[in-house]
């Protein structure tokens, strides 16, 4: 193991490479903050929403009488590793070599740059890609399940002459206010959108709402008015999301997915509805690593990149101990909408995050 043979190579470049459009665009920082946690577990608690318990009236010089504590309840588990590396062979430096010769003549800088840093992005971009799927999952299936034993069941909204999506997002803004919770966001795939704007029973309700008899073109602002407008969705808004990650098997054969559950509608009462929960990475504080690799930190992400002279090789590696954790899973409503069942096993009140 050997210090990078790539001059470009420094925390300075590294760090401007991490802040320029080579960085892929996610939702996930979104919803998710970022915790630094001092050990490797991570943990959230649950119960801390609801209604107020309130005071009592009393009389002067009276001591005042003590309520009962929440029963708060405390998941928590191992942080795990999520990593991946990249090298750059032989014809690959031979190429970045002749790009060097050329750049000395005032050649495009930016080819050379490109190459010297592509590792650096493709794994970055691979680490932060593995939590986009992580957190779009969390939020399209994890917290309180709506299903037929606590909710009027959501019809499928791709039958547009039966299915009223904003009478299901008031029934639920309702069933999530008796239980003390504000709906305030409701985040929903751009496709599931499409389907909702073409219902029936939305057009009419929008219509008739603004006074308007000719054609009408629903976009997202004028929902997001409507719902404003009615009394028990006000201060309620949709938000869009629109994901998708590549995943590679075994056989390095890659599939393009988007890790949101395509029927499933996200209820929140903030925007920031967790955190990445990231722990100590063992290379990040070691001294003796850092004499032969030039390191990288940003949010929680750890890069390094060194070479190996026999045989030749320039590695580039990104890990992260990081997971995301709901900060209350109890305030996370998750509605169906494609007028199926919750699979056996999940059709129950609450369903476990999916990876804790």
């Amino acid at each position: 193991m050997e210090r990078s043979l790539i001059k470009q190579v420094n925390r300075k470049n590294m760090g401007a490479r991490l802040n320029s459009r080579k960085v892929k665009p996610v939702f996930f920082p979104n919803f998710f903050g970022v915790k630094q946690k001092n050990s490797l577990k991570w943990e959230t608690l649950t119960g801390e929403k609801g209604a107020p318990v309130i005071a009592d009236v009393i009389s002067f010089d009276s001591s005042a009488p003590q309520k009962k504590r929440e029963v708060i309840g405390k998941m928590s588990g191992d942080i795990p590793k999520t990593a991946v590396k990249r090298g750059m062979n032989e014809s690959d430096w031979n190429e970045y070599q002749q790009l060097s010769r050329d750049c000395e003549g005032d050649s495009d800088l930016k080819s050379l740059l490109d190459l010297a840093f592509k590792d650096q992005d493709f794994v970055y971009n691979a680490v932060r890609g593995r939590f986009e799927w992580w957190c779009m999952q969390l939020m399209s299936k994890g917290g309180f399940v709506l299903n037929s034993n606590n909710n009027v069941a959501a019809v499928d909204w791709s039958k547009s002459t039966t299915a009223d999506g904003l009478q299901d997002i008031e029934d639920t803004v309702v069933t999530a206010s008796a239980e003390g919770v504000t709906i305030k966001y409701v985040v929903m795939r751009k496709d599931r959108f499409a389907l909702l704007k073409k219902q029936k029973a939305v057009i009419e309700k929008v219509r008739g709402w603004i006074n308007q008899k000719e054609k009408l073109t629903i976009s997202k602002k004028v929902i997001n008015e409507y719902l404003a407008a009615q009394e028990n969705t006000e201060g309620v808004q949709i938000v869009l999301v629109s994901p998708s990650v590549r995943i590679e098997n075994a056989a390095h054969q890659r599939t393009t997915i988007n890790p949101w559950e395509a029927a499933n509608i996200c209820f929140l009462e903030d925007l920031q509805c967790g955190d990445i929960q990231h722990g100590p990475i063992a290379a990040e504080h070691s001294v003796e690593y850092k004499k032969k690799a030039s390191t990288l930190k940003k949010d929680f992400v750890f890069i390094s990149k060194w070479s190996e002279l026999e045989p030749f090789k320039e590695w580039t590696k990104a890990e992260a101990n990081a997971i995301p954790v709901i900060n209350d899973p109890d305030a996370m409503y998750i509605m169906k909408t494609d007028g199926q069942s919750w699979t056996e096993g999940e059709d129950t009140e609450k369903t476990d995050e999916e990876g804790y």
